[in-house]
């Protein structure tokens, strides 16, 4: 029995050569890929991974550089990379739920050591806690946060985002040398940041190269409750970029001046302050990293900030300015201020929203900001614009790109004045003159304005001309582009005079004669986008420049050859039905007879039989003494022969 239970405890004997590990025909032809990888990339060796190498699998993406890295899984997360300075409500990225996509990038951490490290490098640079998921999972999980037990389903659920950032902050702490120094960017909810200031400042306290916090409001406007909070930020935290000071706050603006409180600054927000000019003026020069000043409701500001001063130090150059509410700023205070060189280079983004700039004196400050990149000017006028006196220049600027020109009517004007059509006719005027090359996406509360720029001549009243209506063989000779006048050739009796425009219409350019092109055009491809008063979202539209008819006259297209610009863009020209532009579009004459067609993908199907010269169908004789007509009207109600019928007929 002795030597049967030592059976068990007894080694076996096997040689070293059966014992020996045996390649299986997998792991050989990993091996050959391998050995053809290495050959094909001679710096391999310095990338090589020993990991891969002991697990036999071949895996060039376990191999890849950290930097490619890091890039490959931001897309997995997009929202690791916001690096704006805006809050966590406002920076959200649409169609997407932030956490699924922090959830998946864990999960790639988790593939290997290097995938690690860049994973981390993510998660840690911009933290965003949200309160909820934004897909179909926040169902589910909002059922299992009510359901506490068995017997008790309908229990109070718990605050997740509270819960996250209780979880954050005990991570954040417990090693702060490696994973605290990360944090560059930390948003969180508005309800989380306004009910959980400790936990916010023993997170805060150990992010020493943080950037931009949501704060509460209470510690932009003094208040005692968030001193606590407000001083472990001045301590913790010496490189913030962006602050904001509400109305109450003057005492702790005013202590940015001697430059031992974040001196980095790079954007600074004001509402409702209310202090004097000169110590504001002193504030703002004494911050030299800044950028971007935003002021809304300081009726102290007026332009002697801007004005050179002896005593005073100068405005620093800026690159994005936002006035909200501020009457006292008028043009002459911006021209001053960007008469400056250094200035001139740094402007990019300009906002005028209730200012003392009226849109008549938007020339001045365009002609002045050569490197103007985005304008907004949102106005309520009271006064029609200026047809008499001094003729206003059109706004010129080279450099412009996007324009957002909302100017409404005051409440306290008549519902059918027409305040505003002066001002839209007067920014048509200045996109017709070409003043604006770059000029790409126009902003505009007139659900009207796309059509004053199609390039047609508005429609006459009905006693400006005669009733009768003309030949369609006329209606040539509105769109020949070497006619001075609109108008069609008289052939009876009857005369149509020469239509009187008011000087702020943008058609009346089109009747000098030798000093423009027969008709208006666009010089480059805008998208409007429109709004009236009752509507909850912008509307867009897309224009396309297109010259006269027939390419006889300037072409002004952006290829600059005199080819006609409708052509390339595929939009046709259609005149039938327009020839008795005199008599106006009244019962009886002048309605449009003819439908343009679109394509489905922005543009317009060809017009039949459509020459290179202009747009123009096939022409034919007409049946008065061979006259010929290059809009005839159909023959029959038939239409033309079925050989050449297609989606116009």
């Amino acid at each position: 029995m002795k030597f049967a239970a030592m059976k068990f405890f007894r080694r076996s004997k096997k040689s070293t050569s059966e014992s020996g590990p045996s390649k299986k025909p997998s792991q050989a032809y990993d091996d050959m890929e391998r050995d053809r990888y290495r050959q094909y990339n001679p710096r391999s060796d310095q990338l090589f991974n020993y990991a891969a190498e002991r697990s036999r699998t071949f895996a060039p993406w376990l191999e890849l550089p950290p930097p490619i890295l890091e890039r490959v899984l931001a897309f997995v997360c997009p929202h690791s990379r916001d690096e704006s300075y805006e809050t966590c409500e406002r920076s959200a990225v649409e169609d997407a739920c932030m956490l699924c996509d922090l959830r998946d990038l864990a999960h790639a951490g988790q593939v290997c050591k290097l995938w690690r490290r860049a994973a981390i490098q993510l998660m840690y640079h911009s933290i965003r806690i949200d309160s909820v998921h934004y897909c179909e999972r926040e169902i589910d999980l909002s059922e299992r946060r009510r359901r506490k037990s068995r017997f008790d389903r309908n229990g109070i659920p718990e605050d997740p985002a509270g819960a996250r950032l209780y979880l954050l902050c005990r991570t954040l702490r417990d090693d702060p040398t490696r994973l605290g120094k990360l944090v560059q960017y930390f948003k969180t909810p508005y309800m989380v940041r306004e009910s959980s200031a400790p936990m916010l400042a023993r997170t805060i306290a150990v992010l020493p190269n943080l950037r931009y916090v949501d704060l509460p409001e209470g510690l932009f406007m003094d208040d005692p409750v968030h001193h606590t909070l407000k001083l472990e930020v001045q301590a913790r935290c010496p490189n913030l970029r962006k602050m904001t000071y509400l109305a109450g706050s003057e005492r702790s603006l005013e202590a940015l001046g001697r430059g031992n409180v974040w001196p980095n600054l790079e954007v600074l927000e004001l509402s409702g302050i209310n202090m004097d000019p000169a110590i504001l003026r002193r504030v703002l020069a004494s911050m030299r990293c800044l950028r971007a000043l935003k002021a809304s409701d300081c009726r102290m500001l007026d332009d002697d900030i801007f004005h050179n001063n002896d005593i005073l130090p100068a405005l620093p150059p800026l690159e994005e300015l936002i006035l909200t509410n501020t009457p006292r700023v008028t043009a002459d205070g911006l021209v001053t201020y960007l008469s400056r060189d250094e200035t001139k280079r740094s402007l990019k983004v300009l906002s005028l929203s209730n200012t003392g700039t009226p849109p008549t004196a938007l020339h001045d400050v365009l002609a002045n900001a050569p490197h103007l990149v985005t304008l907004s000017i949102s106005e309520q006028v009271d006064s029609p614009f200026p047809s008499h006196g001094v003729p206003i220049p059109p706004l010129s600027n080279w450099s412009l790109e996007t324009l957002r020109f909302e100017i409404t009517a005051s409440p306290a004007t008549a519902a059918y004045a027409s305040t505003t059509a002066g001002y839209y006719n007067y920014l048509a005027s200045s996109l017709f003159a070409g003043g604006l090359p770059r000029l790409a996406a126009i902003y505009v509360r007139d659900q009207n304005f796309p059509d004053l720029l199609l390039g047609l001549p508005p429609p006459m009243p009905g006693f400006a001309g005669s009733p009768q209506r003309p030949s369609s063989a006329g209606s040539t000779g509105m769109f020949n582009s070497g006619a001075a006048s609109l108008s069609p050739a008289s052939t009876g009796g009857y005369s149509n005079p020469t239509p009187r425009f008011s000087s702020n219409n943008p058609f009346a350019s089109a009747f000098n004669g030798p000093l423009g092109p027969g008709m208006l055009s666009l010089n480059q491809t805008l998208e409007i986008f429109t709004k009236g008063d009752d509507d909850l979202v912008w509307g867009s539209t897309r224009m396309d420049p297109f010259d006269t008819y027939g390419g006889g006259g300037r072409g002004r297209g952006r290829g600059g050859h005199g080819r006609t610009a409708s052509a390339a863009s595929g939009r046709p020209l259609s005149s039938y039905g327009l020839s008795d532009i005199g008599a106006g579009w009244q019962a009886g004459g002048g309605a449009r007879m003819s439908i343009i067609q679109g394509d489905g993908h922005g543009g317009f199907l060809s017009v039949p039989g459509e020459t290179r010269g202009g747009h123009g169908r096939n022409s034919s004789a007409s049946s008065f003494g061979g006259v010929r007509d290059e809009w005839p009207r159909p023959s029959s109600s038939q239409g033309p022969k079925k050989g050449s019928r297609d989606l116009w007929r």
